[in-house]
């Protein structure tokens, strides 16, 4: 069944449907300052943004808002996490009211408030070492308590907490800073919270040239693609092998140096290790940020060699898949 996700304050429940939440609306136990999720959508939206409930919405529902009530505008001022709090330990009218204002007069400062969250989960989250079930606790952060985002992989979050602890959290734990900013706003930072959304791997392929089948050596070629706003680094990408049978021999990370530029592509190759350097390293990088390091530096294009050199451990594969497994959004002011 299609539910819809409905948030007052501190209190959530769904509606079954659709039909069930016009009635709500109607009804005036859904207001215009109610946040909702419809079905298969991770975003959040005020209920007045949404044209299903055009006409049916009352002033005093839900969260019941002022009459000079204004949606919040652009901008977070410092400080503004603990008004989130507030609003969503508290609720109430005059709440969402000053959390508004506080968010229109303000200017924007992009720094901490656009890359911090705010942990929702009953009896807090749990802080793990790797962003699995399984995985051993680290650290935990307390309900209402800050963390800092610093990366994403699939449902989960990598933070770091106030207490200093790093690890992983699930998505539905937390609650990002921009969750109560107008749809403008959501919509151009939304890369920095879900940035494999805007990440896609283009033109992937793979050869072994037959020195390279003897040592099991595999070259893949890829093109990355950044169709957002903001810079991406620290890119995990997750090799797949399989056989003729299409089962499963391996799999393997291969995390990537370097930025992919906004609204652009990259092609990702392999430095090789300076033969002079004895604790030289094979590095993985983005074309584009080895441009930059080659402008120093005309020497590395000796050792420059396309696509990335992986060494594989299963033999006789016939197909390999690169898949997008972990990125982040480097966070700027947006004009």
């Amino acid at each position: 069944m299609a539910r819809w996700l409905v948030t007052q304050g501190d209190r959530q429940f769904a509606a079954q449907d659709l039909n069930e939440l016009k009635q709500l609306a109607a009804d005036g136990k859904v207001g215009p300052g109610d946040m909702i999720q419809p079905p298969g959508a991770s975003d959040w939206l005020y209920a007045s943004e949404l044209p299903e409930l055009k006409g049916l919405l009352k002033s005093d529902a839900g969260a019941q808002l002022d009459d000079d009530f204004d949606m919040p505008r652009r901008g977070f001022p410092t400080g503004i996490i603990a008004v989130i709090f507030f609003v969503l330990a508290v609720g109430g009218g005059i709440a969402m009211y000053q959390l508004a204002h506080m968010i229109n007069d303000s200017d924007l400062e992009l720094g901490l408030e656009y890359t911090e969250m705010l942990v929702t989960a009953d009896g807090g989250a749990t802080v793990r070492a790797d962003p699995d079930e399984n995985a051993s606790s680290v650290g935990s952060a307390a309900k209402n308590s800050q963390v800092q985002l610093e990366a994403k992989r699939g449902p989960w979050y990598q933070v770091s907490t106030e207490s200093g602890a790093k690890g992983w959290v699930k998505v539905d734990d937390v609650i990002p800073g921009y969750f109560f900013a107008d749809q403008e706003t959501r919509t151009d930072y939304d890369p920095i919270y879900n940035p494999d959304r805007y990440v896609f791997v283009k033109n992937s392929g793979w050869m072994q040239l037959p020195d390279q089948r003897r040592e099991n050596v595999t070259i893949f070629n890829f093109l990355l693609q950044n169709k957002s706003k903001f810079e991406m680094t620290d890119v995990v990408l997750l090799a797949t092998i399989k056989d003729k049978n299409d089962n499963v021999l391996e799999t393997q990370e291969i995390a990537i140096e370097g930025v992919i530029p906004p609204h652009d592509g990259v092609m990702v190759g392999t430095l090789e290790a300076d033969p002079k350097d004895k604790e030289s390293v094979d590095r993985l990088l983005t074309d584009h940020s080895f441009n930059e390091l080659a402008e120093n530096d005309e020497s590395l294009h000796m050792r420059w060699v396309g696509g990335v050199t992986t060494q594989m451990e299963s033999e006789g594969f016939v197909e390999a898949n690169i898949d997008l497994l972990q990125l982040r959004a480097v966070a700027k002011k947006i004009d």
